[in-house]
């Protein structure tokens, strides 16, 4: 995980989790999370394809200029990048374990930011693992307030394994891949 707010959104999930698998939903405490709200998301998972919003920030929204409430998270990407995020939100769910990636907001006029997302499963009321916990963090402050993300690349992603390798998506990035380790997740 790259940048600050990243790790430290990972240990207060760890933290919550007091040594399971995944904390429940009702475990995360918004007041606790302060100055990360603004780039927080929740997702439900109703099945493999469809990861909804429940919570977005408005940090996410701001950068997209639109509400997330009750949309895909999976309508952000498309082909290939669909297809390998659906994959990583999975893996986390079904791990279960933490699984970022680093991708870029890309505006209509190609004007690109690069993010990082971090997945954190949770158990929902019902105990099952269908929650994701999420962080959409710009790395370099982001698009310009006039140029909203209307789609998104992935770049890398860093699946929910300690022992897994960070995977560069179609050379997309410049950064070669490293063994991914525990404080690294």
């Amino acid at each position: 995980m790259k940048h600050v707010n990243t790790r430290t959104l990972f240990a207060y999930w760890d933290a919550r989790r007091r040594g399971g698998p995944a904390p429940a939903r009702a475990d995360i405490l918004p007041q606790d999370l302060g100055g990360l709200l603004a780039n927080l998301f929740l997702l439900r998972r109703m099945d493999s394809d469809h990861h909804v919003f429940r919570i977005a920030g408005t940090g996410l929204c701001r950068m997209h200029k639109r509400e997330f409430r009750d949309q895909n998270f999976l309508s952000l990407w498309t082909d290939h990048d669909r297809t390998h995020m659906r994959a990583l939100i999975e893996g986390a769910l079904t791990a279960p374990a933490p699984a970022s990636a680093t991708a870029e907001a890309v505006a209509l006029d190609g004007t690109a930011a690069p993010v990082e997302i971090a997945l954190l499963p949770l158990r929902g009321p019902e105990g099952w693992l269908d929650r994701t916990l999420g962080l959409y963090q710009p790395l370099e402050g982001g698009l310009p307030a006039n140029r909203p993300a209307v789609r998104h690349r992935l770049l890398e992603v860093r699946p929910p394994s300690e022992s897994a390798s960070s995977i560069s998506i179609f050379g997309r990035t410049a950064e070669a891949p490293r063994a991914l380790i525990a404080n690294d997740v």
